[in-house]
């Protein structure tokens, strides 16, 4: 049944009364919608509510209105809608709900399945203290701007429906995905053929903004989108590299498969989360890798361009930088990506030594690699002044100790003198060199 005259009443006295008496007695009052209610604010009005809010039923936001949020939890309860302007009370622009809180976090509390959500028509963020997602994943259908604080997902999902819109974003106003590999994620629907980049504001934490954007052409589908930390040798498990990479992995996943798609990705880092090696080599050597599900490793590819970063409504990001890839065969359902300098010259990555004396004595008995990870996948080859291959090892862990290996000299002990060697170091390119057999 709809709302009495009496209970708007007590509904707008809460919206309005702002006084430090009332603030005091709003922690034993919550403004609650009952099912089969509604609760409607008309275009251009502006009112606020200083309590928690428990939506059973239907609150309603004209256009260019705004309902100005101060409690904590905003708690959608099953069964219940915010509906626009519109006929069907969805399709219309809809008012904008401001989550403004001052002094601590805020809550959002969505009980509906985001599958048959009608969610938010526009949402603003205004909390330095940030926004936290609770329960389900929540759904935007038009718009979400960024005032001031971060929409921390908490291992919840936003679903921004098609044409939807995000806005304010910058390094101190963005979605906190989290840092583990799984977690929430944002999610923007695509129609395949647009011409326009997504934009993904997104980062690991309160302090660490490393957004992305994507161009797709495909089928329409849902592009989800995620940062997390660490880029380990499986993509997510196994032993992180924190010296050649940019310490992020960016998760895509896409609804639908289409092997035909086009895609390009623009990923936003910042300088303080570069490994050393990273750092050193950046400006000669950087490029977006790609993680292959089918060799289980990151691929090595030429160097790109890295700019000033940009992904930024706000104003410009300071010490980040964007690169950016194009996939256009092969395209899967889930790709993961990150940022190298390892494989275009890795002889910068390990120290290879110039010599060995194996004597027994313990010093330099062996042809060690140092700096040489358990994760790498090293090949060499050494050859003797004849070009004859003397010794191999596909899987070289530091224990050639100047006896042969190949046919002929098998357990032999090799001559003093100069050898020629080829390294491989996971697939790069060759690294070539001379080595000293000294007794």
């Amino acid at each position: 049944m709809p709302l009495t005259k009496k209970y708007i009443f007590v509904l707008l006295a809460l919206f309005y009364l702002n006084s430090p008496v009332n603030v005091k007695a709003q922690e034993l009052i919550q403004m609650t919608v009952n099912a089969g209610e509604s609760f409607f604010v008309h275009p251009n009005a502006d009112v606020s509510v200083f309590s928690d809010l428990n939506n059973f039923g239907s609150i309603g936001s004209y256009r260019n209105s705004v309902i100005n949020f101060h409690g904590q939890r905003w708690n959608s309860r099953a069964g219940s809608r915010i509906a626009d302007e519109s006929s069907n009370g969805v399709s219309g622009t809809g008012g904008t709900i401001r989550f403004a809180g001052s002094s601590s976090s805020q809550f959002i509390n969505n009980q509906i399945n985001p599958s048959i959500s009608t969610g938010f028509p526009n949402i603003t963020i205004v909390n330095s203290a940030n926004v936290i997602l609770d329960g389900l994943d929540m759904v935007v259908r038009n718009n979400i701007t960024f005032e001031n604080g971060r929409l921390i997902l908490n291992n919840r999902n936003v679903h921004m429906r098609l044409n939807s819109t995000i806005d304010g974003y910058n390094q101190n106003r963005f979605f906190v995905t989290g840092s583990g590999v799984s977690g929430g994620s944002l999610i923007r629907k695509s129609t395949g053929t647009q011409s326009a980049q997504l934009v993904f504001p997104v980062g690991t934490s309160v302090n660490s903004y490393t957004p992305a954007s994507i161009t797709y052409t495909g089928v329409a589908q849902d592009i989800k989108l995620r940062v997390f930390d660490n880029v380990y040798d499986k993509a997510t498990f196994g032993t992180p590299d924190n010296q050649n990479v940019v310490t992020k992995t960016w998760n895509v996943n896409l609804s639908s498969l289409d092997p035909k798609a086009l895609m390009t990705v623009n990923l936003q880092h910042n300088s303080i989360e570069e490994g050393a090696q990273f750092a050193a080599n950046k400006n000669t050597r950087a490029f977006v890798s790609r993680f292959s599900s089918d060799t289980e490793k990151w691929d090595i590819i030429s160097s790109s361009l890295m700019t000033p970063g940009v992904l930024s409504s706000a104003g410009a990001v300071p010490n980040s930088f964007l690169s950016t890839r194009t996939i256009s065969t092969g395209l899967t359902q889930n790709e993961y990506f990150s940022k190298s300098v390892y494989g275009e010259n890795v002889i910068a990555n390990y120290r290879i030594p110039a010599g060995i004396s194996p004597n027994n004595d313990g010093l330099n008995d062996k042809f060690v690699i140092e700096n040489l990870r358990s994760t790498d996948r090293v090949g060499i080859e050494i050859y003797n002044r004849w070009q004859s291959l003397v010794y191999k090892d596909t899987n070289y862990r530091n224990t050639f100790d100047g006896i042969g290996n190949q046919k002929g000299l098998i357990n032999n002990e090799l001559p003093d003198g100069t050898y020629y060697y080829i390294l491989t170091f996971n697939n790069s390119k060759p690294v070539t060199g001379y080595i000293v057999i000294n007794r």
